[in-house]
């Protein structure tokens, strides 16, 4: 049972990619709309639950957060792919704004594999909101709304969290998991402990 009990956060960490997979093979086909928002819903539920089981269990390691920071990045690219297959006349009228978000997060990437030589997964707070956001933008767009409000929201926020993330690596000397903010970041840089959220990165 205690075995179990210890796959379940991995449970969760790997169906959101299985979750991907059926977004991108949904694109090509009649999928009802609620489908795919009640997919984009629960990736978003096992993004927060998988994260927390493992804290609460001890096993949450630097290699399961990276590893959740990939998996998430593969998920949001197959939200935009099924957009981009499904909602022709909202990607070509918004294709700036998401070229700039595209940009920015294949940016970091490079950014932390040129400074740190791995992948940046700092899981801040603000980006955990900014996934809710986006789950509203895209759950507005599927329900047949314009999603100008939620989509400009999203877009915005989008870049004031890669703004942040970007600052943290640039204070960083070296890659940490879970660094809340800029703040836990300068004490991390001092070699002062970092808060954390018990329920988000604690």
């Amino acid at each position: 049972m205690k075995t179990i009990l210890y796959k379940i956060p991995f449970a969760l960490l790997y169906s959101r990619l299985l979750v991907a997979v059926l977004l991108i093979v949904f694109s090509f086909t009649n999928t009802s709309s609620l489908v795919i928002i009640g997919l984009c819903v629960y990736a978003i539920i096992s993004d927060v639950l998988d994260g927390m089981i493992a804290r609460r269990l001890k096993i949450s390691t630097v290699e399961m957060r990276q590893m959740d920071t990939k998996i998430d990045t593969v998920f949001w690219f197959s939200c935009l792919f099924y957009l981009s297959v499904n909602q022709h006349a909202f990607i070509k009228s918004h294709i700036l704004e998401l070229f700039m978000l595209v940009f920015s997060e294949l940016f970091i990437i490079l950014f932390g594999l040129v400074k740190f030589r791995e992948r940046i997964s700092f899981h801040t707070l603000l980006s955990k909101f900014w996934a809710l956001v986006l789950l509203w933008f895209f759950i507005d767009l599927l329900l047949g709304n314009t999603a100008y409000i939620s989509f400009k929201i999203a877009f915005w926020y989008g870049l004031l969290v890669q703004a942040e993330i970007l600052a943290i690596a640039l204070i960083l000397k070296s890659n940490q998991p879970d660094i809340p903010g800029i703040l836990q970041a300068i004490n991390c840089r001092k070699g002062l402990p970092v808060k954390r959220n018990r329920f988000f990165n604690g």
